[in-house]
């Protein structure tokens, strides 16, 4: 099945690709996140071996660029199902041309797009409305009517980072809100999420078996099953496979989401280099190490996308020693050829020599000396990975992670003996009062409170005590982080631009708002640890089986996993599944208790967590694959790849107001 995953793929872009000669691309930035993946990071290539005379990003920076001269063909790649979009951004760059042909190529169905009310329903067919809108802008600006307009759907939502592995960038701030009530404000989302996977099973000719797990991941299960073209494909099937596909709230586990103890390389590199401009999932490596006078060059990154899964496979799965001498092997076999044995033996490290990232470093500065690029060329990607493994390892955020992850480790053994007696919100209240001491900082912190709440969940009563202590050193953290504001204008993370958007203008209105802040992340924390309260089985992320073991936190996708491939197929009561025969008779009821069908009954298991993954967990699955003899093949997915930051800017950050 993930070969018929790729072919999707290929078959979407390449079909795309016939319709760019001489066109102008004007491009979105989730589907140009989904073309990087698919192009190893060469998307401007892939338009102009396509025929694309210029190719241009939509985002408002881009526009005084929007004007193009010569060209009468313009093609629109967008994922936005929102109508906004195309009556600001589609007008603008409409309005600024003279095009005659204009071809959109949107991840939005027609069913999908927000139409106001007042549209009526024929005009929504068929993009018939959007297509007189579009019409009528680019005739503005030309004498003759005779404009060309073609709107056509192509499901763009896909990133496959790995084997076994994808994402979905239109969707990465797709995530189960903490108060259930909620749920219903994501409906023009999820609606838009499930016809894409509509899209997705009908291209491969498969009838699914859905399943979920969280309450959000119960209002998709739903969505989909209940979907008039899904509901139309699936009575039309003949012959099809199965497919098992599981939603999993990301809600009912932000402990392993915020934690820093992993063997993961890649959850390394996400927490300490920065994400490529407008990307979720890439990052940007500093290329300059491989060139004298690198002043000299212009600034471009390197990144991790590639299409050799070795190298992704290589950081996700690979403990920190394997990788540094995956990375050695590479460098030296890139630096020595075949005519040049010496050399190769003089590059190899001696058994003695312990592999590092500062002895890789050493390894990195001989391509200073290569006159020939196409020796670097040849082998960009490996290049590209190897400077992202050393950047993560010297970062100087290493020591801040370091201390993060002790502090994990005595968190986890605490809370295990003490129980309701644990101490930890003390201790940590005494370490935010001493943060820039340790060289932590707020978000850090933040980070390191979700971790703990959703640790404890509800098997752990925090005293009233120690949680206002916690809240008066929170609102002191705070405070003092709003004065220094005031004297440093930067503002690089969304807690500082959180901050600053309290509009505060005094010590008095800062002490005020501080108080308020923190008492608001107080109560987030609190909604945090009752997100697994429903669940009968994996309530629980300690385990400790005897008083010989050593206490271990396990997620809650390993749990289920483990679960899912034990041979004695367990009753999986917390996964809820559509019931085939309610199904038939169209009632919109979830079958709970004992499931009947089991989703190894198919071959392929689709696990996707609304909310993102983290590289640990994908690590951690793999290890659980392995030990199970399956005919499943088991795929993992979600919004995006999670480092702990993101998990405090998209649950605490966004509650703040």
């Amino acid at each position: 099945m993930e070969d018929g995953l790729k072919e999707f793929l290929n078959d979407t872009w390449n079909d795309i690709a016939g319709f760019v000669k001489d066109s102008v691309i004007y491009i979105d930035h989730a589907a140009t996140e989904c073309l990087h993946w698919y192009t190893s990071g060469n998307v401007y290539s892939f338009f102009k071996t396509a025929g694309a005379k210029a190719v241009y990003e939509q985002a408002m920076y881009n526009f005084r660029y929007a004007k193009v001269q010569n060209c009468k063909k313009t093609v629109i790649i967008s994922t936005s199902t929102n109508l906004a979009f195309y009556q600001r951004t589609v007008k603008m760059i409409l309005e600024k041309n003279e095009f005659e042909d204009c071809t959109i190529i949107t991840a939005a169905h027609s069913s999908v797009l927000n139409y106001e009310d007042t549209v009526p329903p024929e005009e929504r067919i068929d993009y018939v409305k959007l297509k007189k809108d579009v019409k009528s802008w680019m005739n503005s600006n030309q004498q003759s009517q005779d404009c060309l307009v073609t709107i056509l759907f192509r499901p763009i939502f896909i990133s496959l980072i790995d084997n076994g592995l994808f994402v979905t960038p239109p969707f990465n701030d797709l995530l189960s809100p903490l108060n259930s009530e909620l749920i219903k404000n994501s409906e023009y989302e999820v609606e838009h999420f499930v016809n894409l996977f509509d899209s997705l099973f009908t291209y491969l000719n498969l009838r699914e078996d859905i399943y979920s797990m969280g309450k959000f991941s119960d209002y998709i299960a739903e969505k989909l099953e209940l979907l008039p073209m899904a509901v139309a494909r699936r009575n039309n099937l003949v012959g099809a496979k199965g497919v098992s596909i599981i939603f999993v709230d990301r809600t009912l586990d932000l402990c392993t989401s915020t934690s820093n103890n992993t063997e993961s390389l890649l959850a390394r590199i996400l927490c300490t280099l920065p994400h490529l401009p407008n990307h979720c999932n890439d990052v940007a490596i500093n290329m300059s190490p491989l060139f004298y006078n690198s002043q000299n060059f212009i600034d471009i990154p390197g990144c991790l996308a590639s299409n050799d899964k070795t190298l992704m496979n290589l950081l996700i799965t690979k403990t920190q020693k394997e990788a540094l001498t995956s990375a050695n092997e590479m460098l030296v076999d890139i630096l020595s050829t075949k005519e040049n044995l010496k050399l190769r033996e003089k590059l190899k490290p001696k058994l003695t020599t312990r592999i590092s990232a500062h002895s890789l470093k050493k390894l990195v500065n001989k391509f200073k000396d290569i006159d020939d690029l196409r020796v670097i060329s040849a082998s960009s990607k490996k290049l590209q990975v190897v400077l992202g493994i050393i950047q993560a390892l010297t970062s100087k955020e290493t020591s801040q992670l370091e201390l993060l992850i002790s502090f994990e480790k005595l968190v986890l053994q605490n809370i295990a003996v003490s129980r309701d007696s644990t101490s930890v919100l003390g201790q940590l209240s005494n370490i935010i009062k001493t943060r820039e001491k340790h060289g932590l900082n707020t978000d850090n912190i933040l980070a390191f409170l979700v971790h703990i709440y959703a640790l404890a969940g509800t098997e752990i009563q925090f005293s009233f005590q120690q949680e206002q202590q916690l809240e008066e050193a929170i609102a002191d953290a705070i405070f003092e982080d709003i004065t220094k504001l005031k004297e440093n204008t930067a503002k690089t993370s969304v807690y500082q631009q959180s901050l600053s958007l309290l509009g505060v203008s005094d010590a008095e209105t800062a002490k005020e708002a501080s108080a308020r802040v923190a008492k608001r992340i107080v109560n987030v924390l609190h909604e945090i640890s009752q997100q697994r309260a429903s669940l009968q089985n994996y309530a629980s992320l300690i385990s400790k089986s005897s008083s010989q073991e050593i206490v271990r936190r396990i997620g809650i996708l390993q749990q289920l996993l483990t679960d899912i491939l034990h041979p004695g197929r367990f009753e999986l009561s917390d996964l809820h599944q559509r019931s085939p025969s309610l199904i038939s008779a169209g009632f919109n009821l979830f079958s709970k208790g004992r499931i009947k069908h089991h989703p190894c009954d198919n071959n392929w298991i689709i696990i996707y967590v609304i909310g993102g993954v983290t590289p640990e967990e994908i690590r951690e699955t793999k290890e659980t694959i392995s030990l199970f003899d399956s005919n499943c093949q088991i795929t993992i997915a979600g919004s995006r790849l999670l480092n702990p930051g993101d998990i405090v800017d998209k649950i605490l950050l966004s509650s703040i107001d």
